[in-house]
């Protein structure tokens, strides 16, 4: 039996590197060989293992829970017609997954499947079994390691195109982690006349004016709703954009700097069940979406259009890898990329 390595997260804080089966290919499958594997926000919720997040994984967790790939495809089965051997592609792992059949893969939102399947281990490791739909194939503009990053891209790009904006909106968007900054700058893309950016750590306020913010106001300001209030026009922003969860208080600070009848959309998690002021957000008739996913809109896939942003550098995406480390140093990686005083932004690992 041919075997790979990968990782196991055994209980908090503590990773092993093990052997696998590695995935055989079928009629109707696809084995991925990994170049590229990000560090995710959600990866690190599971590598402290407190808050709700735990109630998705147990410990021990084979993989690890990583889920941002790219790599090239090693086989194909007898009946694949998409894509063939030495394809670069990075994976929407739920439209591969996804039955392809029921009303929510008829609408594009594969998240949601209502009979997803598993085709085998994921996470961290070496080789990836998936079927041919969900594969993007790399533009040559991109590393094919780097692409890895285009799954938390695309859910920032598919949250801001969820808030429908149609061209001169003011939006804030709260945090400047990977979500943050690409949410930024697809905001600006799709027609936004400000982008307002809150950051907290000197490389993000760095990248700020690369990812298409406007005005950067420091996360850490005791007057944080005041100053942003003060740079939109209509005295309140048309869409907030909230990426940080955590511990953070930035539902309550977006619903404060939303409009009337403005948008908050929500891609943070948080670590504890966070509490909504309802008379203020019915007050204000806001609308809110909690929207931390992909899939496609329209005519368009959110992969697709990532790819063709990063590849034209619209939006540039590629830039926000500050750490490349070998599946061996997985441990050290996770503590890196849950530090951001170390510069960190996207940290992915080459197994």
């Amino acid at each position: 039996m041919e075997t790979m390595r990968g990782a196991v997260l055994v209980e908090p804080y503590k990773i092993e590197i093990q052997d696998f089966p590695k995935p055989q290919v079928d009629d109707d499958t696809v084995i991925v060989h990994v170049e590229g594997i990000g560090i995710c926000g959600s990866n690190l919720h599971w590598w402290t293992g407190g808050g709700p997040a735990t109630r998705l994984m147990e410990f021990p967790m084979p993989g690890a829970g990583g889920h941002e790939f790219s790599g090239v495809v090693s086989e194909v089965g007898s009946r694949v017609t998409r894509v063939k051997v030495g394809d670069r592609v990075t994976v929407d792992q739920f439209e591969s997954r996804s039955c392809g059949d029921c009303v929510y893969c008829s609408t594009g939102l594969f998240t949601q499947c209502a009979n997803i399947g598993q085709l085998g281990l994921e996470g961290f490791v070496e080789y990836l079994k998936f079927t041919e739909r969900g594969l993007y194939k790399i533009p040559e503009e991109i590393e094919t390691h780097i692409a890895s990053l285009v799954q938390p891209y695309a859910c920032s790009v598919s949250a801001v195109r969820r808030a429908g904006l149609l061209g001169g909106e003011t939006v804030v968007v709260l945090g400047a982690g990977v979500l943050g900054l690409c949410a930024a700058a697809a905001a600006k893309v799709l027609g936004a006349e400000k982008v307002i950016l809150t950051a907290k750590y000197d490389s993000q306020k760095e990248m700020a004016a690369k990812f298409g913010a406007d005005v950067v106001v420091s996360s850490g300001s005791d007057k944080l709703v005041e100053e942003i209030i003060e740079e939109c026009p209509a005295g309140g922003a048309d869409v907030v954009i909230e990426t940080v969860g955590g511990h953070a208080p930035t539902l309550a600070q977006g619903l404060e700097i939303v409009r009337p009848a403005g948008k908050l959309v929500v891609l943070g998690l948080w670590d504890e069940l966070v509490k909504v002021d309802s008379w203020l957000a019915i007050l204000k008739d806001v609308t809110m979406m909690f929207v931390l996913n992909h899939g496609v809109i329209g005519h368009k896939a959110d992969y697709e259009l990532c790819l063709e942003w990063m590849a034209s550098r619209k939006v540039p995406a590629q830039d926000l890898v500050t750490h490349v480390m070998p599946l061996d140093e997985l441990e050290e990686a996770f503590r890196v990329a849950s530090d951001k005083s170390s510069g960190a932004v996207k940290v992915i690992i080459r197994p």
